[in-house]
């Protein structure tokens, strides 16, 4: 911690006693099992071994996965879970590991994964997603740690080449290809790094582009799966979109419409934030990465738990660097409202416009974010300043 004042002591003795409540709250959505999803993986690999068509499963939850990645999971066959968790015990570990001895940063991915028992869920849920989250955050907090710009330089390659490799799990990870671009620009390394993000997107769309050919049918069941999970079963997660979503649905012709709304507001969002980090001079900092992560992964219309999760580790790390008295109390006053989600429970009756999850959710990361705004403001004046503008 920055500071030993006795005030910031009782603000991180409230902030852990409300993740605590939430942690304890949150041992119920594990009263079932842990690792569910693997369950779903699991059935697909072995329908697709008998030769039948994994992305007609039955129940809720379908099979979305890419026929590439169907058959890479059928190559283990019945040892599929346990590569699978073996994977994600790693996972685990390189993150905890590049975030070292920051006191400050055990106590912010604490209060991220205790927030609202979404840290239990994405974790419990054993989707492999929560886990390349995890590596791919471990990477950018090993470079903010270390602060160094040879290794930041290394992990931009990794950054790119990663993030590559699991877009074909999850085709929406390439929008954090944005992160070795914008880090880079006008620096020394920025044709390098552009060169080889430009050249790996070209390879994954060739690959892609000869699976979706390559495979016909299949992949067709594989695009109707994906809609079927989303707009059919109405699985679209957390998202900006969903304010809009209910609206439009009684216009199907319209719905589209949503979906625009949703890009509009968060690209005016993260043009704004380029715009401010670029004038403080803080654009090709490896902090201002976490920033841009989150913010990316908020873009995704069709935002999970899991990743909602690691957004907020990259949030509240990212505002970590901000400790004035004024910003530790926001946040604190940001992360008490989660509380009003323990509606129906014994601490909170179920009221107003705080009992639906996805007020909750925005209303927090934007008290905080904003927070983080005004410090970049200050950052931004007080550059101007010294630069005589």
């Amino acid at each position: 911690m920055p500071s030993n004042t006795f005030s910031q002591k009782i603000l991180f003795l409230l902030l852990i006693l409300i993740g605590g409540t939430w942690s304890f709250y949150s041992l119920q959505f594990l009263s079932q099992g842990i690792f569910w999803d693997l369950g779903i993986y699991e059935k697909a690999v072995n329908v697709h071994l008998q030769g039948g068509n994994p992305y007609e499963l039955n129940g809720y939850l379908s099979f979305v996965y890419h026929p590439i990645v169907l058959r890479l999971m059928s190559i283990f066959g019945g040892h599929l879970n346990t590569v699978l968790i073996g994977f994600y015990i790693l996972s685990i570990v390189f993150f905890l590991k590049n975030i070292n001895s920051n006191h400050l940063w055990w106590i912010y991915t604490f209060l991220a994964f205790a927030y609202c028992g979404i840290g239990t869920i994405s974790i419990g849920s054993g989707n492999v997603t929560i886990f390349f989250h995890l590596i791919l955050l471990g990477i950018l907090l090993g470079s903010v740690e270390k602060n160094n710009q040879t290794y930041w330089r290394k992990s931009l390659f990794w950054l790119s080449v990663t993030t590559i490799i699991f877009s074909f799990v999850k085709p929406y990870m390439l929008a954090y290809l944005l992160i070795p671009l914008i880090s880079s620009w006008k620096t020394p390394q920025q044709k390098s790094i552009w060169s080889l993000t430009l050249l790996l997107a070209i390879l994954f769309a060739l690959i892609m582009g000869c699976g979706a050919l390559y495979f016909g049918a299949e992949f067709q069941s594989f695009l109707n799966a994906v809609q079927g999970q989303t707009i059919g079963k109405r699985d679209l997660g957390y998202g900006i979109v969903m304010y809009f979503y209910e609206y439009y649905l009684s216009a199907s012709s319209l719905l589209y419409r949503a979906f625009v709304l949703h890009f509009v507001i968060l690209a005016a969002i993260f043009s704004l934030t380029l715009v401010m980090a670029n004038r403080a001079k803080m654009v090709n900092l490896p902090r201002f990465a976490l920033l841009l992560y989150f913010l990316l992964t908020i873009l995704n219309p069709r935002l999970k738990v899991y990743d909602l999760f690691p957004a907020l580790i990259a949030l509240f790390i990212f505002f970590s660097f901000y400790q004035t008295r004024f910003n530790r109390w926001v946040f604190l006053i940001a992360y008490a409202i989660s509380l009003s989600q323990l509606a129906g429970t014994a601490l909170f009756a179920h009221t107003g416009i705080l009992s639906d999850p996805l007020n909750v959710y925005y209303l927090t990361m934007g008290i905080v974010f904003i927070a983080a705004m005004n410090s970049f403001l200050t950052s931004t004046i007080s550059h101007n300043k010294v630069q005589g503008l």
